[in-house]
């Protein structure tokens, strides 16, 4: 009778511990999710602000251009900077609805490829589409505000902007292929993660910090 006593007494602690355990790990699972969802917020924000700033490029620039539609020039220049404007919009829209798509109840696993594929689309399109062109931005800019003037008065200088975009973007491609070299490793991880962004790294660590406790 004292050993069957003994062994319901174990298992009773058994399930006692058990179910600690899982309170714990749910406790510290919901803390560090919040912290992950809170700490999105300022990316979702960002890309509000920039999608404002697309909208009221639109609003302020494609008057100006197509109003001056039969100088080449002005057209060339407003349909780029239009262009541009746009892809604000769309890549902010594309971040913010991979940040309301996060599913923060699905397993980590489900959650660390979310997180994943938001960290792509943010590197990838904010480089190509919001931080690349601004090698350029400031001829068609000049050339659209002061609706086309520039080109006859001072062409030189929307010539030079255009010459020093090409050795920028050249630049930066070049450097892009440098570090990325096999011996050049810690610095492409670094790089990475400075074009991931800080919000997206700290979820990241947020969300190791669950997977690391689920396997103690």
């Amino acid at each position: 009778m004292e050993l069957d006593e003994m062994k319901i007494a174990w298992q009773a602690l058994d399930r006692r511990l058990e179910q600690q355990h899982t309170l714990s790990l749910q406790l510290f699972r919901d803390g560090r999710l919040d912290k992950l969802r809170r700490g999105l917020r300022p990316l979702a924000w960002g890309q509000a602000i920039q999608m404002a700033i697309g909208v009221l490029g639109l609003l302020v620039l494609a008057p100006i251009w197509i109003a001056h539609w039969r100088d080449p020039a002005v057209l060339i220049a407003g349909v780029v900077m239009h262009a541009y404007c746009v892809g604000l919009i769309i890549v902010g829209a594309a971040v913010q609805t991979q940040v309301a798509r996060i599913d923060y109840g699905a397993p980590v696993l489900a959650i660390q490829r979310q997180l994943l594929r938001l960290r792509r689309t943010y590197a990838f399109w904010g480089a190509v589409a919001v931080g690349l062109p601004w090698w350029f931005l400031t001829a068609p800019l000049l050339v659209v505000l002061s609706r086309g003037a520039i080109m006859t008065n001072a062409p030189l200088a929307i010539w030079a902007q255009l010459a020093i975009g090409a050795v920028g973007l050249f630049a930066t491609w070049r450097f892009h292929r440098w570090s990325r070299r096999p011996e050049r490793a810690v610095l492409a991880r670094k790089l990475d993660d400075a074009n991931s962004g800080g919000s997206i790294r700290r979820a990241q660590a947020a969300l190791d910090e669950v997977a690391r406790f689920e396997q103690e």
